[in-house]
């Protein structure tokens, strides 16, 4: 099934930066002598939260369930059409009905075969989900017609189904080994088992987590060109630097903007840039004083200085945003912003709302870039009365705390993937408030009328119709600060190869071989 095609720029930047990762290190020996490696260790900023593929969407957690577990079908970047993973086939029967049938022999980690009963067992038990149900919630149900074929039944027509079961949130589960576990009092995060390239073999939280090769993987294609996957949880920024210029890790995952010329300049590394889809920005819980009133917000939005929080962020390897959507990204439609930097505007606008005299808040966030966007931010509402304290924490915690409703306000991110629904309906409706991703708690049942009808729409004018009013009623209401758009970045040693970049924050490690 074909995709439309992802912003020019970032298809072009990803197809360069994918063949000079093959190619890379014909000419440099690399950071010594690593040839006989064979166990690839990346560094990472960022804990995982889980390894149940069903209790987590967070980035580090999806270093690991990708690699450990499958879905039904895959994106292949490289031509952006799905393609099958664990299925070998599937049709439309009509608008709400879809056979599958999925490849034979295929086995999990322990060795027990995959059947329909598992995709079945998987898709339900995701339907459950407080994370990731979302994804799944047009499916109606699940027919088994034998071991390898079963109809899927929606409860409404979808343009999302197919992306929606390659994100890891529909990864399939071994039905009969999940169930046993759970009832012996065990979860599937403290054991997760799949039918991917590796193994689970171990996590220390806080520090690594550990995956092994599996070799009875059923794609000799894709099957993992080294021996195992180290991801080891470095948090300093300079630390993961000073890590890769040692030889530690074998590859840097968040680059630190700052260290990006220094590893340029380095003749034993490389550095990766290609185009991404990721945004950061500041959100209010809509929920809660002050920012319960849409003046407040408009105003937080007219205080920020948004070039001087790029630099500080990430050295301006990026560009600032007033969008609420990825301009590179699926989905996107232009909208004009009504906002500028004008604090005269935002002390008008608090007077208005009954904050003349300003208010206090706390900002919740997790890693250092962050930090030095939210110091620059509380410079500049410190200009206009406006107090913001800030409460750093580990990446789990602030996913934990901010889907309880715990924050007033936090500063976070998103990779908008090949489904626009799969971030209009996280981030902005009222089905996925908290956990599901929605953090400003904002439910708006004209904004949800909208998302439900582009997922369902044949019309592409209409879908793009939906996406632009939505977008124009989240610029007046204001739940975010939209704040920049990063360039990705990636760091290894010059002389590896096989690094699966990725556009939509979905790196893959199986390739990686020196």
């Amino acid at each position: 099934m074909k995709r439309p095609t992802l912003k020019k720029t970032v298809s072009l930047a990803l197809a360069c930066v994918l063949s000079l990762s093959l190619l890379a290190g014909c000419g440099s020996s690399g950071s010594g002598d690593n040839s006989d490696k064979t166990v690839m260790t990346i560094g990472i900023s960022a804990d995982l939260s889980s390894l149940d593929p069903h209790l987590q969407n967070d980035t580090a957690s999806g270093y690991a369930t990708r690699h450990i577990y499958s879905t039904l079908v895959l994106l292949d970047e490289t031509t952006n059409e799905f393609v099958g993973d664990l299925a070998e086939s599937w049709e439309a029967v009509d608008d709400v009905t879809y056979n599958f049938k999925l490849k034979e022999g295929v086995t999990f980690h322990n060795g027990d075969t995959l059947t329909s009963e598992d995709v079945k067992f998987s898709l339900e038990r995701q339907k459950e989900s407080a994370k990731v149900g979302h994804l799944v919630s047009m499916i109606e149900s699940v027919e088994v017609v034998d071991d390898l074929n079963f109809v899927i039944h929606l409860n409404s027509p979808s343009n999302a189904l197919i992306s929606s079961l390659a994100h890891m949130g529909s990864a399939i589960l071994d039905k009969t080994y999940t169930e046993e576990l759970e009832a012996s009092g065990k979860t599937l995060a403290d054991a997760p088992m799949g039918t991917g390239q590796y193994t689970f073999k171990e996590w220390v939280p806080g520090a690594s987590f550990e995956l092994t090769k599996y070799d009875n993987y059923f794609d000799p294609e894709r099957a993992a060109q080294n021996d195992g996957l180290i991801f080891k949880i470095i948090p300093e920024e300079t630390s993961r630097t000073i890590a890769l210029e040692n030889g530690e890790i074998d590859v840097m995952l968040n680059v630190p903007a700052n260290d990006a010329d220094r590893i340029r300049e380095s003749e034993s590394l490389a550095l990766d840039e290609f185009g991404s889809t990721r945004s950061e920005f500041l959100l209010f819980n809509v929920t809660k004083a002050p920012f319960d009133n849409v003046k407040v917000r408009q105003a937080m939005n007219y205080a920020i200085n948004k070039d001087d929080v790029l630099t500080a962020m990430v050295n301006g390897a990026g560009k600032t945003t007033n969008e609420y959507f990825n301009s590179a990204a699926i989905g996107y439609e232009e909208v004009d912003g009504i906002y500028t930097y004008d604090p005269a505007k935002a002390k008008e606008l608090l007077a208005e709302a009954g904050y003349g005299d300003g208010f206090t808040f706390t900002c919740y966030l997790a890693g250092d870039a962050r930090n030095r966007a939210a110091t620059v931010i509380q410079a500049n509402l410190q200009e206009i009365g406006v107090t913001m304290n800030i409460e750093m924490m580990e990446s789990a915690t602030f996913y934990e705390r901010t889907g309880k409703g715990e924050h007033q306000a936090a500063i976070s991110g998103w990779i908008a993937n090949a489904e626009p629904d799969n971030t209009y309906r996280p981030l902005f409706t009222s089905y996925s408030v908290g956990d599901g991703g929605n953090r400003s708690f904002y439910s708006n049942p004209e904004v949800d009328a909208l998302v439900d009808d582009a997922a369902v729409n044949p019309d592409p004018a209409a879908v793009s119709a939906d996406h632009k009013q939505i977008l124009e009623i989240l610029v007046n209401d204001a739940i975010w600060v939209p704040l920049n758009e990063w360039t990705g970045m990636v760091a290894r040693q010059a002389n590896l190869q096989g690094i699966g970049l990725s556009a939509i924050g979905m790196e893959r490690f199986e390739g990686l071989h020196y």
